[in-house]
């Protein structure tokens, strides 16, 4: 299947730090409109395998393609194609003068030039998504189901 039938494909991707090795032979296919989690120990390379599919960390071998450009390859606009890719780090920091909702669209409306309207509404479904796995969560804990 060819890379640009996906948002996001990585292929063989390898990165270690020193004798560590994080990550070993990842291949991940990601299609436009979906949404993926990653999720694992702590020390299991979750952040590394998203500071290297923005070029944060420079993969040891394999290959990331993003909208079907290889970002691994030489000659690369990195910041051009980082214009299209978003990254929430775990020690995240929102606009202490903002709330929620105008953190979440202050990028699409002012990066993306989306309408605010239309920012909010995806913002709020991703928040409620967000919302919905974390009660989830919570009430399978306690053994409640829904």
């Amino acid at each position: 299947v060819p890379a640009d039938t996906y948002m996001v494909r990585i292929e063989g991707l390898r990165k270690s730090f020193g004798d560590l090795e994080v990550l070993r032979d990842v291949n991940l296919d990601v299609a436009p409109g979906e949404v993926v989690t990653i999720i694992g120990a702590s020390g299991s390379g979750k952040s590394t395998l998203l500071r290297c599919i923005n070029l944060l960390e420079t993969p040891d071998a394999g290959h990331v393609w993003f909208q079907g450009s290889d970002l691994t390859a030489d000659h690369v606009d990195v910041n051009r194609l980082r214009e299209d890719i978003g990254m929430v780090f775990q020690g995240f920091n929102l606009f202490n003068n903002m709330d929620v909702l105008a953190n979440c669209t202050l990028a699409p409306v002012t990066r993306k030039k989306m309408s605010k309207a239309e920012a909010e509404e995806v913002a709020l479904g991703h928040l409620l998504m967000l919302h919905l796995y974390a009660l989830r969560a919570v009430l399978q804990q306690y053994s409640l189901w829904f």
